[in-house]
Formats: structure tokens, C-alpha cells, sequence
């Protein structure tokens, strides 16, 4: 957050020693303020009261401040640069802040309000979320996997993307390192050294998907492993006495998993993540990692989930259940629509974590409707305080100003 708070600081001060002014200066400086926004939404959530500082200019180590006062500057920043910005979405401001993208941010913004200041603001935010969904910038994709595609730039869902290359980009989007282990490496096509599966499905999680809902297998490898001609796959386990291969059908157990194993799991234990599709044509080294796939931080399905939100917190779940984007999310799933009945705020907790998983929002989204705190696969229940991280010892040794969140 903090790197991308002082570039951006950084930005603005070059700016302004131009001296240049004019319509695509006030563009630019609309963007980078917005971004800088995005960045200080991102440092509450994860700290709460953090370091403020917009000047490149001041001397003095930042002052710390509280979320409202802090919720109020992302609020205003948003609303004053929204006029300067990219109306529509195109090929030219893919990857770059636009209306629809601090618009995206101030919904958010809103819809965590009763978190960050204790108070409601899910009208607000259910009405921004309304007005980007009929502006007919954005539809959603006639299938959830066109979202995730190793060339995705042109997902009709993308509000707000970071473009990743295996040529152009320093950055690098490498998920298949963190979650596929030898086998699985081999099974997807994948070339280059992996971490043995580190980031896998939680068991719990993993038990919360219903059967028919096509966005499971879409995301995750997991049971039956086929390859691509349709094959079983069989790995090798051992040796015979006559030295010959000892061949077992590959499934990876993805929920019955003993607490127990969290520390290594077994070689046929835990899901792994292919929710992006991976590069098998030989460009993917233990060098190259970088994936081609763009990731999404801002996807078109989250706004129609959030204004479903909005509605179903504010007691109008039948309107909620009738919109028919909401409707196509699951159908598109392979399930049938919520009624107005089915969609409590657990119900739609499950649905946000099976659209949106590994995108970015989990922790967010679990602190809104209460369930951050509670026990999961292996973790204990948490304390109030752990709502908060930790300031880390190394950014409180290097700002005298900075205090420790409590029950740190």
C-alpha cells in the first residue's frame, strides 16, 4: 500500500514541477489521486489508523490517523476527481483509473462504512453500484471461466485490471508456483519450478460448494484428475520388486483432510488453484514465471453482488432475487436462481466467496457479515483485536509517530 501511496506522491510532485496545466494534465492528476485512494482503502482495511502523507514536499515523518478521518479524504478524493476521468471504458484506458473504477472504490468504500466509522451506508452504496450497472459499460460473461482466460484483456467484466506479461511487465502474476505441486505441475502443462502447493482450497471452504455449481471445478483441481485427451492420470508411488512402476490413479482429496496436516500436506491432499488458465506452450521456466493472464481487481460480477448486498441489508431481498444479473451469476454457475427467501446474508457470504474466490475481497467480505473471528480448518476462533494487523516492528521503528494497534 505504502510503496504505491508514495509513488503516487511522487507522480504528482513531477507534475507540478512541470508547470504544465490543460484537460490531459488534470486527467493524469485525477488518476493518480484516485489510485492514491484505492491505496489508502486498501492501508484502513489491513491497519485501520495508518501513516497520512500526500506531499512529497513535507520533511517530517507522517502523522498517524484514524479510519474517519481518513475514511472522509478517500470519500473526498474520489468525489472531486470523478469529473476528470475516463467516462467510458476502452482499449486506451484498460488498466487505468476511470469513472467506473472510483466509482467501483467509493462503493466499496461505502459498503464497509459500518466497519471502518459505524455507519450505514448501504443506500449509497447499493445506488452507485445501480448506476454502473445501467450504464451499459460493462455485461457480465456468458461463462464464468472467459473471466480468467491467459488472454482475458477483453473480459467484458474488467472495470479495473493490472496487465500482466511474460515480456513487458517487470511485475509478475505467478499463482501456479504458489499452488501446484511436481505432479500437478505435470498435469497442467506447466514448465518450471513450483512451491510443492502452498496455497490450496481450505477443506471447510472446499465443503461449502453445492455439487452442480460448475464455478468448483473451474476454480480448483481437485478429485478425479483427467488430462487433456480425457485420460485418467496416473502418477508413479513406487517400485516393485522387479523394479517396475507401481501406478495409482491421481485424486486429490479436497475436504476430508485431518486439521492435523496443515503444516505439509500429503502428496495427494489439498486443492489446487486454475481458476487462470495456464500457459502449457513451453513459455512458463523455472525463469519466466510470470503469467499472460490480466488479474482483475475490480470485476463487473462484484458490483452485482454488492448491490444485491445492499438490498437484501436493507430488507428488500424480492427486489434482490429479481435482478437478472444476479440471476444469470447463478445460472451461468449451473444453479438455479436464489429466491427471495434463500438469500439470508450467510446465503450470499457463500455466494461471494465461490464468484469471487481468490480474488482479492475474502478477508474484506468476511469481516462485514461477522464471520472473520470464527473458527475455520485448522485456525482457532480470533480475538476483536485481530480485526486489525499488526504495524509491523520495522515501519513503527522508522515513524516515532506510528502506535501498535491493540492486542498487539
Amino acid at each position: 500500500c505504502f510503496n504505491g501511496i508514495a509513488a503516487c506522491n511522487d507522480a504528482l510532485y513531477e507534475i507540478e514541477k512541470t508547470g504544465i496545466s490543460g484537460e490531459a494534465v488534470n486527467a493524469n492528476i485525477a488518476e493518480i489521486k484516485v489510485l492514491r485512494a484505492y491505496y489508502y482503502f486498501l492501508a484502513i482495511d489491513l491497519w485501520g489508523n495508518v501513516p497520512y502523507s500526500i506531499d512529497k514536499k513535507e520533511m517530517e515523518s507522517p502523522k498517524q490517523k484514524d479510519r474517519e478521518f481518513m475514511f472522509s479524504f478517500i470519500e473526498s478524493e474520489i468525489k472531486e476527481n470523478l469529473g476528470y476521468l475516463a467516462e467510458k471504458p476502452s482499449a486506451a484506458t484498460y488498466g487505468r483509473v476511470t469513472r467506473d473504477m472510483a466509482n467501483f472504490l467509493l462503493a466499496k468504500l461505502y459498503l464497509n462504512a459500518e466497519v471502518y466509522i459505524g455507519e450505514d451506508m448501504y443506500e449509497e452504496a447499493g445506488n452507485i453500484c445501480k448506476d454502473i450497472m445501467d450504464s451499459g459499460n460493462y455485461t457480465l460473461t456468458d461463462t464464468f471461466k472467459e473471466n480468467f482466460q491467459i488472454h482475458n484483456e477483453s473480459s467484458s467484466e474488467a472495470i479495473f485490471a493490472i496487465p500482466y506479461s511474460n515480456v513487458y511487465t517487470p511485475s509478475k502474476f505467478y499463482i501456479h508456483v504458489l499452488t501446484l505441486n511436481p505432479d500437478s505441475e505435470v498435469i497442467m502443462g506447466t514448465t518450471g519450478a513450483t512451491w510443492n502447493g502452498t496455497h490450496m482450497g481450505q477443506p471447510d471452504f472446499m465443503a461449502t460448494y453445492d455439487a452442480k455449481d460448475t464455478r468448483k471445478k473451474a476454480t480448483w483441481l481437485f478429485g478425479e484428475v483427467y488430462d487433456s485427451k480425457g485420460r485418467r492420470v496416473q502418477i508413479i508411488t513406487g517400485y516393485d520388486k522387479n523394479n517396475e512402476p507401481i501406478k495409482e490413479d491421481y485424486y486429490l482429496e479436497d475436504i476430508n483432510i485431518p486439521e492435523s496436516h496443515y503444516r505439509g500436506l500429503g502428496r495427494m491432499e489439498g486443492a489446487r488453484i486454475q481458476k487462470w488458465t495456464y500457459q502449457d506452450d513451453g513459455t512458463l521456466t523455472s525463469s519466466d514465471v510470470s503469467l499472460e493472464n490480466d488479474f482483475i481487481l475490480m470485476r463487473y460480477a462484484d458490483v452485482v453482488l454488492m448491490y444485491v448486498e445492499c438490498l437484501v441489508r436493507q430488507g428488500q431481498a424480492n427486489v434482490a432475487a429479481a435482478d437478472e444479473d444476479f440471476q444469470k451469476i447463478r445460472t451461468r454457475a449451473g444453479l438455479e436462481p436464489m429466491t427471495a427467501a434463500e438469500l439470508t446474508l450467510d446465503n450470499l457470504l457463500i455466494e461471494r466467496q465461490h464468484e469471487m474466490c481468490l480474488e482479492g475481497w475474502s478477508r474484506n467480505d468476511l469481516i462485514r457479515f461477522g464471520k472473520y473471528l470464527d473458527a475455520w480448518w485448522s485456525k482457532p476462533a480470533g480475538e476483536d483485536y485481530m480485526l486489525l494487523l499488526p504495524i509491523p516492528e520495522e515501519a513503527k521503528g522508522s515513524n516515532l509517530n506510528l502506535e501498535q494497534n491493540p492486542g498487539y
